[in-house]
């Protein structure tokens, strides 16, 4: 339901220092636009506009305009390829995964994105803050804008996902969120010491650490794992096999 939660909660580029002459394209990093684009395809992820901010590090932000848009730091473009591949993955898989609102939002806030989506599957969602003065609107306008096709299968899983948001912190969901990703992208850019490299640079509850203590971040620490993993060694195979 991404796509249609983000519509409510509109964005504004401005806040990014980005706009029309940062788009990128044919004129402008063109370089860029080719990984992001390459990534699209093998991941099979939604569309995205992109955005070449004239300063910041190697990080790329996400924004829930429509489509999503990727901010993408000047230093981005000074890192070597393999990085670039990884966090070009990273980006669009965090914003299929519905980062776009549950990387901006706080936790409270996010608790209110999910009884949102639950109550609209027809679940019993647990109170998480749902403003009840608000919720009548806001299932209004998902009803109008969310696909039948969609409805249908958010519905299928509005149940089971009542029962396991009784369980879950929303910390615990932007984790999972943000490793997840970074999983995708490994088996994509597939080239494990880039990835960590990438992420040390360009996450950014990871980059303002000191070196060591960066090392031993849960994110960081996931993405070790995985790399090590038969799982990951299987996925590539699969990941090359099919190109």
């Amino acid at each position: 339901l991404a796509p249609w939660l983000e519509s409510l909660f509109p964005a504004d580029l401005t806040r990014r220092g980005v706009g029309g002459r940062h788009r990128v394209g044919p004129q402008r990093a063109p370089e860029v636009l080719q990984v992001l684009e390459e990534a699209q395809r093998a991941l099979g992820a939604r569309p995205f506009a992109a955005f070449l901010a004239d300063g910041g590090g190697p990080e790329i932000s996400i924004e829930n305009t429509r489509p999503p848009s990727l901010v993408l730091g000047a230093a981005f473009t000074g890192r070597p390829e393999g990085e670039r591949r990884f966090l070009a993955a990273r980006a669009l898989a965090l914003a299929d995964l519905g980062w776009a609102l549950a990387g901006k939002f706080a936790p409270r806030d996010v608790g209110v994105l999910l009884e949102l989506a639950i109550r609209f599957a027809g679940g019993e969602a647990p109170s998480l803050g749902l403003p009840p003065a608000r919720a009548p609107a806001f299932l209004a306008a998902l009803e109008r804008a969310v696909p039948p096709s969609v409805q249908e299968r958010a519905r299928e899983l509005g149940a089971r996902a009542a029962a396991e948001v009784a369980a879950l912190a929303p910390r615990e969901l932007a984790t999972a969120i943000r490793q997840s990703a970074s999983r995708v992208a490994l088996v994509h850019a597939g080239d494990a010491r880039s990835a960590l490299e990438a992420l040390l640079a360009a996450e950014p509850r990871v980059a303002v650490l000191p070196r060591a203590e960066a090392l031993s971040h849960p994110d960081v620490h996931d993405l070790v794992c995985f790399a090590l993993s038969d799982e990951h060694v299987e996925l590539r195979a699969a990941a090359e096999e099919g190109r």
